[in-house]
């Protein structure tokens, strides 16, 4: 045998098995997670995530996953989450500076978290200032009043209302049904008050 041949086979990459998110098809991929994956069977088309199972919640209000369990659909929150919010990436070095400055809020007695998220996938918690103050994320403060909602912002968020920072400040009208950002066209429109 050609020695040549011999090593390239040798090369070649190991395909590993997923299955569609969508229809559960059995699928080929070559394990690179920047190029979306088309399903043969249905036509769906989405990205691979490296992230962790624990990881994909992150940024979930628990009581969140536990409705979407109750329903039987957290599968689809965690699509969702992992395809539409995380886009087939990894939380940012800013998603994880506004959970360490949010709990330094909470701890500071400056914010609370109130009994309700965000109605958006992934459906962050949402807090409260109980007084004005100053958050520091990026090497930028953003002040906020006392009464004013404060919410992590999905990529969707911050596309729509141009942020920078994955922060929401705002005065946040209630909203009672719960929404993933897939089901969703301009899904932030009105929610502000």
């Amino acid at each position: 045998m050609n020695r040549n041949l011999t090593t390239s086979v040798f090369e070649m990459p190991q395909l590993k098995q997923l299955q569609c998110p969508s229809c559960s098809a059995p699928l080929d991929w070559d394990g690179k997670y920047s190029q979306p994956i088309t399903c043969a069977y249905c036509g769906n088309v989405f990205m691979p995530a490296a992230t962790g199972m624990d990881d994909v919640w992150l940024m979930t209000d628990p009581v969140a996953c536990a409705r979407y369990e109750f329903n039987g659909t957290l599968d689809k929150l965690e699509h969702d989450i992992r395809f539409e919010v995380m886009r087939g990436r990894d939380w940012t070095a800013l998603d994880r500076a506004y959970l360490g400055e949010i709990g330094r809020l909470q701890q500071d007695g400056l914010v609370r978290q109130l009994a309700t998220f965000w109605a958006v996938s992934p459906h962050p918690p949402v807090y409260r200032a109980l007084a004005d103050g100053e958050f520091n994320l990026g090497g930028q403060k953003l002040s906020f009043r006392k009464g004013d909602e404060i919410v992590w912002a999905c990529p969707m968020t911050r596309d729509r209302f141009d942020l920078a920072l994955p922060l929401l400040i705002a005065d946040l009208q209630d909203a009672r049904t719960q929404q993933l950002c897939s089901d969703m066209a301009n899904a932030m429109q009105g929610r502000m008050g």
